[in-house]
């Protein structure tokens, strides 16, 4: 495969750790920063730290839209960033935007302004932190592969690029209901990190906390199902509405008290309560409007 031009929209840790593998795996990458955070990447470069693992790479750093071609614009921001990182991306002469940030309300809004060809819906599978040093520690998420939509061949280039930088990548045939399923597990995954004060050791502990949790999730995607979306991915329908939420409870209570729980899930529920959960509540308020999932409110109220 052909080297790819990419451009990365955003520095924080999903932007760095695409910028980064990428980069590895021998792509051209920019990324699109602002003021220290440019300064701190075009000095220090990007350090990744997987478990024992680091790993280190020098990117070209920006801080205006370059006037060339890219093959593709990895949007990589929250979701409250999303507005204005759109509003720059558009600029850029040419290439497929890829969005990959929580969008329960899907992505029509972003076809209907760019062009139906020029947009390819994803979603990161990794988490992390950035550390004052600037070092991400980051895990790839076994349960939740980067998800690419299926495009009829035209992500082919999108998938073959992020598998050889070593992500394990799925498609899926429906983005919008994906976000739309994740968006409501994450709100209610989040809201029940801030009922135990963001402790994980507690959350895991307290079964009926747990328990309530599942049954919002449980909620909110059955609201999701009356608007017609499906729930996806498979897996996490069945965990949370089809088997026992005595076993949908210890089964995250498990996860939750390892790696996933202490890297990915809960520094960046904690760092984003007042910013991107603010927002996606707005979002999922009109799928799911008040008195549709009456658990589901109650965890979030």
């Amino acid at each position: 495969m052909r080297a790819l031009s990419v451009l990365v929209i955003g520095a924080g840790v999903i932007g760095r750790i695409h910028a980064c593998r990428l980069v590895d795996a021998g792509h051209a990458v920019t990324v699109l920063a602002r003021g220290d955070t440019a300064a701190e990447l075009a000095s220090q470069g990007i350090t990744l730290c997987e478990g024992s693992t680091r790993t280190s790479a020098r990117v070209r750093v920006v801080e205006a839209v370059p006037e060339e071609f890219f093959d593709f614009i990895l949007i990589a921001v929250r979701r409250d960033q999303s507005v204005a990182a759109i509003d720059v991306a558009v600029t850029v002469p040419a290439g497929v935007l890829v969005p990959m940030f929580n969008n329960p309300l899907g992505l029509g809004p972003l076809r209907e302004r760019c062009g139906a060809d020029r947009v390819i819906g994803a979603f990161p599978g990794v988490g992390g932190y950035i550390t004052p040093d600037g070092t991400v520690h980051y895990l790839q998420i076994k349960q939740q592969p980067t998800t690419v939509e299926f495009c009829g061949g035209r992500e082919d280039p999108l998938v073959q690029a992020l598998v050889e930088a070593g992500f394990r990548v799925e498609r899926t045939d429906d983005m919008d209901a994906w976000l739309a399923t994740h968006a409501v597990f994450v709100l209610a995954l989040s809201a029940a990190l801030a009922r135990d004060d963001y402790s994980l050791q507690s959350l895991t502990a307290d079964h009926i906390a747990m328990r309530t949790m599942v049954r919002a999730v449980r909620d909110g995607f059955h609201a999701l199902e009356v608007r017609g979306i499906t729930i996806t991915p498979p897996a996490l329908s069945t965990i949370f509405t089809r088997v026992p939420v005595a076993f949908a409870a210890y089964y995250w209570s498990r996860l939750l008290r390892g790696p996933l729980g202490q890297v990915a899930v809960l520094p960046h529920a904690r760092a984003t309560r007042d910013t991107e959960m603010a927002v996606l509540r707005t979002d999922i308020a009109e799928l799911i409007p008040p008195g549709a999932a009456p658990r589901f409110d109650h965890l979030l109220s």
